[in-house]
């Protein structure tokens, strides 16, 4: 807070900076200029974009600063400027270019729908100005951000980052410290796919986020530091820094992060049992400390071995120690009479996940036949132990039971990928490639009693050891074809053949081979007003984690425990979607309908097999079918005040069986997002973003989820190369899960809270050159891997 108000109070004093830019051609006005002020060579500290009557107003305090004026990557003026006063510049002439006039035409096309994604072109908007990557990713339609760096598209689970159609290392905050670091006059576009290609390897209701960045050629140093501190009920704290080396045949990046992220959570949760039990009720309060210190780094080095052929190396290191203690406060009513417990837990897991990529990438012909092959490995250790211990007291404290549950885990995988391109004719072009990957599984259950706390034995009943092998083989095909200025399309297809064994104790328990055949494709069609509406269709699948197949049981007391499940089938996903965009006077609108057929879906529920136990086990419970529609928005509502928001609504229907107990749910969905930013004060340079997500209740396989509300506040300020931020989050302690789960008459009823209501500061520094071309993105198979393991 200190460092923020010296920062506002040394750039009180702040002068005018007016002035219009016109053709110097013919005399007239023009719009859509950006006027930006630099201090260095590096980033630029304040802009604005020439109205309709070219017109531009800019304050700032006095100093020495590069004026340029700029219009799709194109400079046309570069100006020194010395600020002592309030300053006039009068008409600032330029001659843009015939290939500019025809980009003018079109600027107002901020979103463009290709035949299979949704194009939203940075330059064309004023944000790039004053953002940078992350903030301009906070508002772009169909997307939402959270603080943490958590990226979700509207209507999918899940989302994966890519850039310049390569796979992104990096996750949560690493990849919002790296995306913070590239200013948004850096970025060409941000593409939003929801039903990808058969190109790519997703699974199941998995979206894909493609950033383009600019592909300057500069050579030099470029990179990015950061810290930020955040406050709940503990303190966290991450550091980060991104660094780019680029000479004329090497390029070194490296990424290195450490954090720590430590919270106080709440669960609180009542059972009610079926009439036949002993146990009427019971009632669980445990009020948690987790703390985890995690740390990572990730290397590459590309050669340049001439204009067509480039080999590279990226080496990608993630390590983790998170602790987890509480107390579980138990009442439990019985028919005749009542019973207090505590329990005691606390948990230790350490992992360690090593990865590597070997990558070759050709240009065969100046046709555009492109060659690329990867190799990859991935090698993850963990080690899991959890000590309980739980005091019954009716009239006095008595041992009840004193655990002790261990369950390591190895992973290895390798994998081999081969990628063609090759265009057919100017209308036409074709890709393929095919993949297989090997994974090798362990994981070690180990179970042990004590009575005294010194002595433990092992529990033969309950230990296990479970081996899995894995072997995968996917072959994929997508042809394009562009029929007409109205007329375009893409088919393709994704084969993969399945291969896996498990043993547990020695003993074969799963053996299993099965192809899976997934199709894609994609109608385009434009209207001769350029209204554009596309059509799509993609299958995918869904396996299970690897932790997830395994016979384990983790135990949380001596009455409740998770278990896994090695006969988990994996489940096929279905996608139709419809999609329209157009622009009025009042913004940018995108409408989107989709349905959507998931089967074999495995889900956990709790769930009472005998006596007093809750045991939570994934099975394939059935199939669930999902309608909805999706309206985003974009625009300026007055000069200084953006607006990016979704509007979900649908109806999901969930049919199936879990353990005996019928699933049959019929319901209504609905979330809203809102992303606003707006200036405090110009003079002062101050933005504030105020962004707002609710979700309302629905019922999913037997499980209502109440209301749901988040809301986060930040303000903003640029000060040379030097990038401040303070916000809260969670201002209404809304922010929580609230579950009631239904299982014949097994009623349940959850209450989680994170620790989410928060305070954070922020500071990140820029240096180097911000024209230096950003390192070669490309697949990395090991991220696959990585989303397996659990």
């Amino acid at each position: 807070l200190i460092l923020l108000t010296n920062v506002v109070i040394t750039t009180a004093q702040q002068h005018s900076l007016i002035g219009s830019v016109k053709n110097s051609s013919t005399n007239e006005p023009i719009e859509f200029v950006n006027v930006l002020l630099y201090q260095s060579n590096s980033i630029p500290i304040l802009g604005t974009i020439s109205d309709d009557s070219g017109k531009f107003s800019l304050s700032i305090q006095e100093g020495d600063y590069i004026l340029r004026l700029e219009q799709f990557g194109e400079v046309f003026l570069s100006k020194n400027i010395h600020l002592f006063s309030d300053m006039d510049l009068g008409q600032l002439s330029i001659q843009p270019s015939i290939q500019l006039q025809e980009i003018v035409v079109d600027a107002k096309s901020i979103i463009e729908q290709k035949v299979d994604r949704l194009r939203f072109n940075v330059p064309h908007t004023d944000l790039f100005a004053k953002d940078n990557s992350w903030e301009t990713l906070q508002k772009t339609p169909l997307v939402q951000v959270n603080s943490e760096g958590k990226i979700q598209i509207s209507g999918l689970s899940n989302t994966i980052i890519y850039i310049n159609d390569k796979r992104k290392p990096l996750s949560g905050n690493a990849l919002k410290s790296y995306l913070s670091s590239i200013p948004s006059s850096n970025l060409e576009a941000i593409e939003v796919i929801t039903t990808p290609s058969s190109k790519y390897e997703v699974e199941g209701n998995t979206g894909i986020i493609n950033i383009i960045v600019k592909k300057n050629e500069n050579d030099g140093l470029t990179g990015n530091v950061a810290l930020s501190t955040r406050q709940t009920q503990l303190n966290s704290l991450v550091g980060n820094s991104y660094l780019n080396y680029r000479n004329e045949k090497w390029n070194l990046y490296s990424t290195l992060y450490k954090g720590s992220k430590r919270r106080m959570p709440e669960f609180h949760r009542e059972i009610h049992y079926n009439n036949n039990s002993t146990l009427l009720q019971r009632n669980i309060d445990a009020y948690n400390k987790n703390e985890m210190f995690y740390s990572g780094a990730n290397l590459g080095v590309d050669y340049q071995i001439n204009d067509n052929h480039i080999v590279g190396v990226i080496f990608d290191y993630y390590d983790e120690n998170r602790i987890d203690s509480g107390n579980a406060h138990s009442y439990d009513r019985f028919k005749n009479k009542e019973i207090l417990s505590l329990t005691k837990n606390k948990s230790n897991l350490n992992s360690d996940t090593y990865s590597l990529n070997l990558n070759y990438e050709g240009n065969l012909d100046t046709k555009g036949k492109k060659l690329s092959l990867n190799y990859d490995m991935t090698n993850y250790s963990s080690s899991n132990e959890l000590h309980s211990i739980t005091h019954i007291n009716q009239k006095m404290p008595i041992l009840k039971s004193w655990f002790k549950n261990s369950a390591p885990q190895k992973v290895n995988n390798y994998s081999t990928r081969v990628d063609y391109e090759q265009p057919i004719n100017a209308t036409t072009s074709f890709e393929t490639g095919v993949k297989f990957s090997h994974s090798k599984i362990e994981n070690n259950i180990v179970f042990e009693n004590t009575q005294d706390g010194e002595n433990w034995e092992l529990d033969t009943l309950k230990n296990n050891y479970f081996k899995y092998d894995e072997d995968i083989l996917a072959f994929y095909f997508s042809l394009q074809n562009k029929f007409n200025d109205q007329w375009s399309t893409q088919a393709g297809i994704r084969l993969e053949n399945t291969m896996a064994k498990g043993w547990l104790d020695n003993q074969l328990r799963v053996d299993r081979n099965y192809i899976n055949i997934l199709p894609t494709l994609y109608l385009k069609y434009t209207t001769k007003k350029d209204k554009n509406f596309a059509l799509a269709v993609s299958g995918r699948i869904t396996r299970p984690s690897y932790w997830d197949v395994n016979p384990f049981r983790t135990y949380t007391t001596d009455e409740a425990y998770f278990e896994g499940n090695p006969f988990l089938n994996p489940s096929k996903y279905y996608r139709e979607e419809l999609k329209h965009s157009f622009r009025n006077k009042l913004g940018t609108f995108i409408f989107q309908l989709a349905a959507s057929q998931t089967l074999d879906e495995f889900y956990a529920l709790p769930y009472n097999p005998s006596a007093n136990l809750i045991v939570n086990r994934k099975v394939n419970y059935g199939n669930k079918y999902g309608f909805g529609q999706t309206t985003s928005y974009y625009g300026q509502i007055i000069d200084g005040w953006n607006i990016s928001g979704n509007l979900t609504l649908g109806y999901i229907l969930s049919k199936g069986n879990y353990e005996n107990i019928p699933i049959d749910n019929k319901t209504f969905l609905g979330n809203i997002s809102l992303n606003q930013s707006f200036f405090i004060s110009k003079r002062l340079g101050l933005i504030a973003n105020v962004y707002i997500d609710n979700t309302f209740p629905t019922t999913i396989v037997n499980t209502r989820l109440d209301n749901r509300l988040e809301t986060e506040i930040s303000l903003r300020k640029t000060w040379n190369n030097f990038n401040f931020s303070l916000s809260a989050r969670d201002l209404f302690k809304s922010n929580q899960d609230r579950y009631h789960i239904s299982m014949n008459e097994l009623r349940i009823y959850d209450r989680n809270y994170h620790d989410t209501r928060s305070i954070a500061f922020a500071v990140s520094y820029d240096f180097g050159k911000s024209t230096v071309k950003s390192h070669r993105k490309r697949n990395l198979d090991f991220e696959e891997t990585k989303q397996r393991i659990k």
